[in-house]
């Protein structure tokens, strides 16, 4: 991913790779009915793997949006690839750092 997200952030949480995969599983499952979270794999992708849609992906964008504390920028999110659950974790975890790091 070489593009940086435009993130506004009120209050940054700092999230290592381990919490921002367990939200991001977390919140996979919330948004495709029926997943477990111990069936998620990093390596999966999120629309032939999962069966995510738009609807259901915009759906996950608000609800890490709301639990990150975050406003994602539609036009910086189109500049990335956000295929694999993997892509999301790491972008979970870029968002999350606190200021200056």
């Amino acid at each position: 991913m070489a593009a940086e997200v435009n993130d506004e952030v009120t209050g940054r949480l700092g999230l290592d790779r381990t919490q921002a995969k367990s939200l991001v599983f977390d919140t996979l499952a919330t948004v495709i009915h029926g997943l477990k979270v111990e069936a998620v794999d990093e390596r999966q992708e999120l629309y032939a793997d999962l069966g995510m849609d738009s609807l259901r992906f915009a759906q996950l964008l608000v609800q890490l949006e709301g639990r990150l504390n975050v406003e994602l920028v539609d036009e910086d999110l189109m500049t990335i690839d956000l295929v694999t659950v993997a892509d999301l974790i790491d972008l979970v975890g870029r968002i999350s750092l606190p200021a200056g790091t």
